[in-house]
């Protein structure tokens, strides 16, 4: 269940929460920091079960074992949780806590404390000081003559542990401002939160319903732009048109007659014709945040009227949007600023891979067509002859738009696990709220259905063609019949992040297929592409919607979901060992922070994570080994 004290709070507060907690999360889970859990008395008021004890930097590289007394000094932070998070089997002797293998921002309460010299304004509650201190005890800890002091600003807690790590300035501050900006961005979606769209309501409400985004990551709400902030509109931007050399660009597809059919709707909409005589030119749209950029860096274009514009909808991933003009079909665009803390461009290699994957491979994946459709890409334009880091500022992708049947509803699957929605109950999801999962028998019927469904729908392009989709719920659309609210299907989305062993590919449909040299998508074993799904839609999209229905902590959900893979995956495939196999109790998990650490976004960095497939409650008390 998603907690309900957040909700509780100002904007500002549950702003910061929402941004430490997600910073937490990755330095802990992904061994940046190690952090232990100490159970608390059961008579304390509260919502703690117990306290995580984050250790500061310098242990970093010392012993998993840890044998000396800690000290006020050693700690980072102190954070109440309100279950007993996955914790790890290294450290067996338990001298100062078990070790932290995974902890979602959804386990911490929101507050965190420091250790500090003197008592203050900020001191923590004298009951639940007692009882931190009555767990921190000798010989394992050294604490005395300190109080509990809460802070909340996740800067503060950032630079604390940049300086430590003595990071170079410029990487330091780059992240500061970008958690900053998450930050600011965060506290404006709480203060204007949309309502909680129905079932019935249109696709485009679901799409940019959303109210947090990204669960882990600490910079999910930034928006690194080079203007006013405040006032600009995300969800409506313009989109304008460019004219360029058709020799300039490589196109794909039916670019070219689409492009100026859309430039023509537009012009005729703003009531003016559109230039002559350009059989040397292809109109190319563009973001209207990057129309300033495609101008200054490609001298070669040449902006139309800007009264010849579209209005689009953006959709959940802000740089694809959906504009009137253009029935059918989606328009992805380069937008050229961070979002996240990732640059939205689109590489030369995303778009020469979509349109051909469409049409080559897609018609071939082992796909149940009555549970998953793919929305292809049937046309792109990117800039040729420069420097790839170049041409990535100017591409253009159009995706097919899937259309509903009638009765039907298409929904993001990442706002059904949002919550925080105007006039919707403190702590109530999206999917409980629209579907009306008030029971724990509805929510356990609705996860075991959607999840067989998914498995039947994602795993099986995976298992016999080595494709593995980026199934994150960004990505992923639910197909529901309205009258009943029964699960239908699914619809994937963006092929620019998949992962696919060519070989297994190739020898699957009979065709070969060819990746231009150096595109990431493409990988040197089958069990190389695994990671990618087990990020994107084990760790990513069902970890969440388990949690939010409330069926992690007594592992019911994780039990629903190993039957269902069992189901698909046979015992002697390759996946089956990766992930089922008892002795799998790790997996390489996708580490967010240290990408960001080593300036990585195109090269993912795994460092092992807990197994959740395997995971049974905490009452089990399920360790991950080698996490550290």
């Amino acid at each position: 269940m998603i907690p309900s004290e957040p909700f509780l709070l100002s904007p500002d507060s549950h702003a910061a929460y929402a941004i430490w907690s997600r910073l937490l999360s990755c330095l802990v889970t992904e061994s940046l920091l190690r952090a232990f859990y100490l159970p608390l008395p059961p008579n304390i008021p509260g919502s703690a079960a117990g306290i995580m004890v984050i250790l500061s930097t310098n242990f970093i590289s010392e012993e998993p074992s840890i044998t000396r007394a800690l000290s006020a000094s050693d700690i980072y932070a102190i954070v109440p949780l309100y279950h007993e998070p996955v914790l790890n089997e290294e450290i067996l002797s338990k001298n100062h806590g078990s070790l932290i293998a995974l902890v979602d921002p959804l386990d911490m309460l929101p507050e965190i404390y420091e250790l500090t010299e003197h008592a203050s304004l900020h001191s923590a509650a004298a009951s639940f000081q007692a009882a931190v201190f009555s767990v921190l005890t000798p010989p394992p800890w050294k604490i005395a003559n300190v109080a509990l002091s809460r802070i909340e600003d996740p800067i503060l807690l950032w630079s604390r542990f940049a300086n430590d790590l003595v990071l170079p300035t410029e990487q330091r501050n780059a992240i500061l401002n970008e958690l900053a900006s998450s930050l600011l961005w965060q506290k404006l979606a709480y203060e204007n939160a949309p309502t909680c769209p129905s079932i019935g309501s249109q696709s485009i409400e679901w799409e940019q319903s959303l109210v947090e985004g990204h669960p882990t990551h600490p910079m999910h709400r930034a928006r690194m732009l080079p203007f006013d902030v405040i006032s600009y509109d995300w969800l409506h931007p313009k989109i304008y048109f460019v004219m360029v050399p058709r020799t300039s660009l490589s196109i794909l597809g039916q670019f070219e007659f689409l492009a100026k059919q859309l430039a023509s709707s537009a012009a005729q909409n703003a009531g003016i014709e559109l230039p002559s005589g350009y059989g040397s030119m292809i109109i190319m749209p563009v973001h209207e945040i990057q129309l300033d950029a495609v101008l200054a860096k490609f001298p070669d274009t040449q902006a139309l009227d800007l009264r010849i514009h579209a209005v689009a909808s953006a959709q959940s991933s802000t740089r694809t949007v959906l504009v009137p003009e253009l029935p059918g079909m989606s328009l992805k665009l380069s937008v050229g600023v961070k979002i996240s803390s990732a640059l939205r461009t689109i590489s030369h290699y995303t778009a020469n891979f979509g349109p051909r994957f469409s049409e080559i491979v897609v018609p071939k994946l082992s796909i149940n067509p009555n549970l998953l459709t793919v929305e292809c890409e049937p046309a792109s334009a990117v800039y040729r002859g420069v420097d790839p880091d170049l041409a990535k500022h100017f591409t253009a992708i159009l995706r097919n738009y899937y259309q509903p049947c009638s009765g039907e509803a298409v929904i993001v699957c990442a706002a059904l696990l949002e919550s925080g929605h105007t006039g919707s109950p403190p702590g109530i999801s999206a999917v409980e709220h629209a579907f009306g999962l008030d029971t724990n028998e509805k929510r356990a019927e609705f996860l075991d259905h959607y999840l067989r469904i998914a498995c039947e729908a994602l795993i099986p392009p995976l298992m016999h063609n080595g494709v593995a989709f980026e199934a994150h719920a960004q990505n992923v659309l639910a197909r529901f019949d309205v009258a009943t609210g029964r699960l239908l299907g699914f619809v994937i989305r963006d092929l620019g992040g998949l992962r696919i062993h060519p070989p297994t590919l190739v020898k699957s449909i009979g065709t070969d297929f060819a990746f231009l040299d150096g595109h990431c998508i493409a990988t040197g074993t089958v069990e190389e592409a695994y990671p990618k799904f087990y990020h994107t839609f084990i760790h990513n999209h069902v970890q969440r919607l388990i949690r939010v229905l409330g069926m992690h902590h007594d592992g019911s959900g994780w039990e629903i979901l190993r039957h269902h893979l069992k189901e698909i995956i046979p015992v002697d495939h390759g996946l089956y060992k990766a992930w089922l196999d008892p002795s799998r109790s790790v997996v390489s998990g996708k580490c967010l922070m240290r990408m960001r650490l080593q300036g990585s976004y195109r090269d993912h960095v795994y460092s092992p994570f807990p197994n959740m497939i395997h995971y049974h409650g905490s009452e089990s008390i399920f360790r991950a080994k080698d996490s550290m």
